[in-house]
């Protein structure tokens, strides 16, 4: 099967201007067969604009997420496709709010703690603790830090956690963490945990001088609403995440977090999808969605699900990483949480005639139902998954700079957008409907980080 090295030699000449302008759009043909609607040519163009250099990675507030929500928003119009709801425009707009811990000091019994050993995470923009202010929190050799933690988080108050040396990996675990900040929609209540790695049996007088600095970015979903022709108030949605990681600093010489499987691949299928459904009919309505923020914890559809009506969205198919060949061959997927709906069995009863099939989640232990958008919809009953065909166990490019359109086999993607329409059609056409997921217990509040 040709590769995108090769593939991007062909094209350069009829893409180089189709690249260089945001507001480029795609023709859509009046010819509704799949091949036609759905081809190598129009993937192509949205991959090398969505995952091109130029993007510098698509993070959050950055000049190139913008650019490719006006990309996507371009062609969501072209389409004739409406506004959701009471959007005034494809971007479901809102604020973030960034808390990121800068600096921190830490006496204990009028003994100073190296910063290597301290961990802070909250959104009060400072902190200044003594042993009358603050609870003191100790983990023993033998405790559960995890434990502690989540009840504290839970209990939402100031503290002090007194770590033993026995915890020091997951120390460190936590630190990492923290020194991401917290990313939130709302101003959360003004608390804060501080971490420090200690044997110091007992605490007879301590000072925490401590600083958050709190950044506000203005983000966007982008959605887009097909409407249905006779159940119109009930909504099949095709999604995936246009956010990746940025510019970060390592040791090479690629700096951009292309983001080319992870995500502009769903994107790329969510718009091939909408090329192909405005030229077909359907009965249900169709929503588009492509979520911000879904590397800084799913923020994006966490916030959609403020907005929605659960009851009437019977399904959500939702694609992450489709750019290389799964193990079960190229143009073959897999689902997660594959037995927690019969979504499967309805995309496999639309397959069969294709001698093709869904496979079940391979990479369980990963837990991969619960790290993509499709959980923030799954945990409100909707059949909500998440489709791959990526190796996940083995990917030497994910998260990293060296996934980029060099490493993705294009045309085995279109296979695998093409399958995901035809598994699709029933559902589309109103005939099945996909059982709900079963409600989880809920967890406890996450009143801090």
């Amino acid at each position: 099967m040709m590769k995108t090295r090769q593939i991007l030699l062909s094209v350069v000449a009829t893409t180089c201007l189709f690249t260089s302008q945001v507001n480029a759009t795609y023709s859509p043909s009046s010819n509704t067969s799949i091949d036609k609607t759905i081809n190598l040519h129009a993937v192509e163009q949205d991959m090398q604009f969505l995952a091109s250099d130029q993007r510098q990675g698509r993070s959050i507030g950055s000049q190139g997420i913008l650019e490719a929500e006006d990309y996507i928003a371009a062609q969501f119009k072209s389409l004739g496709l409406k506004y959701y709801g009471n959007n005034e425009s494809f971007k479901q707009k809102f604020q973030l709010h960034h808390f990121l811990p800068t600096e921190i000091n830490v006496t204990l019994n009028n003994e100073s703690i190296a910063k290597e050993n301290l961990a802070f995470i909250g959104t009060a923009p400072t902190i200044d603790w003594n042993e009358q202010k603050v609870n003191v929190v100790s983990v023993s050799a033998d405790d559960d830090i995890k434990e502690v933690m989540n009840n504290l988080n839970s209990q939402g108050d100031n503290a002090l956690v007194l770590v033993h040396p026995n915890h020091a990996e997951l120390f460190t675990r936590y630190q990492k963490s923290f020194q991401r900040g917290i990313k939130t929609t709302s101003q959360k209540q003004r608390s804060s945990l501080v971490l420090a790695l200690t044997d110091l049996p007992k605490v007879t007088s301590l000072k925490v001088l401590a600083k958050v600095t709190q950044n506000k970015m203005n983000v966007a979903n982008m959605v887009a609403v097909l409407p249905g022709t006779e159940k119109a108030d009930e909504f099949i949605i095709f999604s995936a995440h246009h956010d990746h990681l940025g510019v970060k600093q390592n040791s090479n010489a690629d700096k951009i977090y292309n983001g080319a499987n992870d995500d502009a691949s769903g994107v790329t299928a969510v718009l091939n999808l909408a090329r192909h459904f405005s030229q077909t009919e359907h009965k249900r309505s169709i929503m588009f969605v492509t979520f911000t923020a879904e590397e800084s914890g799913l923020i994006g559809s966490k916030y959609f699900t403020d907005f929605i009506d659960a009851d009437k969205i019977k399904a959500m198919i939702n694609i992450e990483m489709i750019g290389k060949a799964s193990e079960f061959g190229a143009g073959k997927y897999w689902m997660t949480g594959f037995e927690r709906s019969n979504l499967a069995d309805i995309f496999n009863k639309n397959l069969k005639p294709n001698d093709s099939q869904v496979y079940a989640d391979p990479y369980l232990k990963y837990g991969l139902f619960y790290r993509s958008d499709n959980a923030s919809l799954a945990k409100l009953g909707v059949a909500a998954h998440s489709f791959s065909s990526t190796q996940i166990s083995n990917d030497e490019d994910y998260h990293q700079a060296s996934d980029d359109l060099a490493s993705l086999d294009l045309a085995q993607m279109t296979d695998v957008i093409k399958s995901i329409a035809m598994g699709s059609k029933s559902l589309i056409n109103g005939e099945d409907t996909p059982s709900k997921i079963e409600l989880a217990e809920p967890k406890a509040p996450r009143l801090i980080y």
